[in-house]
């Protein structure tokens, strides 16, 4: 299948917006639209010719060893650096339950914390796997027949909206996984037109932008993690979904622009490894954070000083990071070698 170092940009885009607005918080124009991102870039590249089962079983094999090994590895370091047995069963059900809090946070105040070990960022790998148990019933179905792919995706829009109010998060983002599988068919049947290897076509950039911009402002206060579509509650959905199409063509387009360059190059290494850094990247922000509090008023940097900070920040657990993914892959060679 033909790679696009383009698509690694955008994801690594996507990836260190992320982590900065873990590490400081980030405007929602920017923010927006990083999460429908990595849903369209997956349905891009979709390969047909495999079976409901076989797409199942390598998605699982994908995600959901990932997610409960990196898992287990941050429940044993801070059940070795202090938690408590109760507190470390808490954790172990969130990371069963996978998902960042128990009920909606637009209706309680008082909810139920369930990502306690910095492993936060790791509820997209089961909400995507839970994606894909809906997008592999209809893809290639969708792809076959414009009119079937149209009547999918509205009724995807419709159960979306149905479950945008429920009081409970349901576990493994099931109450998402309609709309994440809603983006991923857009963005296979982006694919399947050549969409982003067409000429620039800088008037339908331009108006992508001000749809983005438009929608973005009159419908704040999105945060896919925990279903919140905007300020209309359910009637939120489709300004959900147009925000997150166009956030995603403006950022694939970014990284076609910029593929190149050094800059892209960066990011795209980094696109190339999503896993690791959606895994251990909290964990590098609290242990920079912790030493540097040892040594700085962290709390009362502002202005430059505060920018810089973060910048050094998010550079440190990038970088570390990265070096782990490095020593993960050399030693799992090295096993296979000698199993071998």
């Amino acid at each position: 299948m033909k790679h696009f170092r383009y698509l690694d940009i955008a994801r690594g885009i996507g990836l260190l917006l992320v982590i900065i607005s873990h590490s400081c918080g980030l405007s929602p124009y920017l923010i927006n639209y990083y999460i429908p991102l990595f849903f369209v870039v997956s349905g891009y590249l979709y390969k047909e010719g495999r079976s409901y089962g076989e797409n199942i079983r390598h998605k699982a094999k994908r995600l959901l060893i990932p997610y409960f090994g990196y898992s287990a590895v941050l429940l044993a370091f801070y059940a070795a650096t202090g938690r408590s047995l109760a507190e470390t069963k808490d954790s172990a059900f969130g990371i069963l339950y996978s998902r960042y809090c128990l009920y909606d946070t637009t209706m309680y105040e008082d909810n139920v914390f369930l990502f306690t070990v910095a492993n936060g960022a790791m509820w997209y790998l089961t909400a995507y796997f839970s994606a894909s148990l809906v997008y592999h019933l209809v893809a290639d179905r969708c792809i076959a027949g414009k009119k079937y792919a149209v009547c999918c995706m509205a009724v995807l829009v419709a159960v979306t909206m149905a479950l945008a109010e429920l009081p409970v998060l349901l576990p493994w983002s099931l109450d998402i996984a309609c709309v994440g599988a809603l983006f991923m068919l857009a963005g296979t049947l982006l694919g399947r037109a050549h969409f982003f290897e067409k000429e620039w076509n800088i008037p339908l950039i331009a108006g992508t932008a001000a749809v983005y911009l438009i929608v973005s402002t009159i419908n704040p206060g999105i945060n896919m993690s925990v279903r919140e579509y905007g300020k209309y509650q359910a009637l939120s959905v489709p300004f959900f979904i147009l925000t997150g199409l166009t956030g995603s063509m403006l950022c694939i387009w970014l990284g076609k622009l910029i593929q190149n360059s050094l800059p892209g190059r960066l990011m795209a290494y980094i696109g190339r490894n999503t896993m690791i850094l959606l895994a251990f990247h909290i964990l590098g922000l609290e242990i920079f954070e912790m030493i540097a509090a040892k040594l700085i008023d962290t709390g009362s940097l502002t202005g430059v000083l505060f920018v810089l900070y973060h910048a050094v920040r998010v550079t440190a657990s990038v970088c570390g990071c990265l070096v782990l993914g490095v020593l993960t892959d050399r030693c799992a060679k090295l096993i296979g070698r000698r199993r071998g």
